[in-house]
């Protein structure tokens, strides 16, 4: 399936669909010309009700003019929140593709996210469900939790260690670790904190997350890039919020009297 091909696979599946962030094209932004890879990248964010379809597509790094031509060898939906309609919409693109077993499992393991993978020639298309299990996780007890909390509160703590301790955190989705990953970000840059925070759909993150952004030296196209689309996906979070308020603060309707 060439780029061209697939991008129109994508349009056709999401016909109709809001879009809330602008898309994300590497190719078209020469600040992310120097990162370090093989292929190209093009995230799109797609919204609607309660959930979010971020779609990605991988192609070789070839140069503009050949890019339409390209082989795209990854097309995958990440789908976040809860959304049936979404969810359909990423469904369609499996159809009428080899099924297959994603390679990503071999490298990553079992992460506890339940994938669809189908092979269409040497382009792989696949659908994430990262909005499952639904509904809260079991909590961290008391003494694991403070003592992972103070490991980001501590000042002597390593990036690496605070960034194992974001991961046990995250294990419990809850108000009081959302508080602590906002407290840190407030304090510092972590992006694997950041990571968690917009899959969540805390959109309260986003100034620390662009302070963080603006703090990227222009020789890091890696971070330059991972921050720009967490802040695309964050973006879309508020777009979803928003479209989600005129229904909140409409006044309920008025029974009928009795007669």
């Amino acid at each position: 399936m060439t780029l061209t091909d697939a991008q129109g696979l994508l349009d056709r599946c999401f016909t109709g669909g809001e879009e809330g962030a602008p898309r994300l094209r590497e190719q078209e932004d020469a600040r992310f010309a120097l990162r370090p890879s093989a292929v190209w990248l093009e995230y799109r964010w797609y919204i609607q009700a309660e959930g979010m379809a971020e779609v990605f597509l991988k192609w070789g790094r070839v140069s503009a003019s050949q890019s339409p031509s390209a082989e795209a060898t990854v097309l995958r939906v990440h789908l976040l929140g809860a959304s049936p309609g979404l969810s359909e919409r990423a469904h369609r693109l499996l159809e009428g593709g080899a099924p297959s077993r994603d390679p990503m499992l071999d490298l990553i393991g079992d992460d506890g996210l339940r994938r669809e993978s189908a092979a269409f020639g040497r382009t792989r298309v696949t659908v994430e469900h990262w909005d499952s299990p639904p509904g809260p996780r079991p909590l961290l007890e008391d003494a694991r939790f403070t003592s992972l909390a103070a490991v980001l509160e501590s000042a002597d703590s390593t990036p690496e260690v605070r960034h194992e301790a974001v991961q046990r955190l995250a294990d419990e989705r809850s108000p009081r670790v959302t508080a602590v990953l906002l407290a840190l970000v407030e304090r510092k840059p972590s992006l694997m904190a950041l990571r968690v925070l917009s899959e969540w759909g805390v959109v309260e993150a986003r100034a620390a997350l662009q302070r963080a952004l603006a703090l990227v030296a222009p020789d890091n196209p890696a971070d330059l890039w991972a921050l720009t689309a967490l802040d695309r996906r964050l973006a879309a979070w508020a777009a979803l919020r928003e479209m989600a308020a005129p229904e909140a603060s409409r006044p309920s309707p008025v029974p009928p009297r009795h007669q």
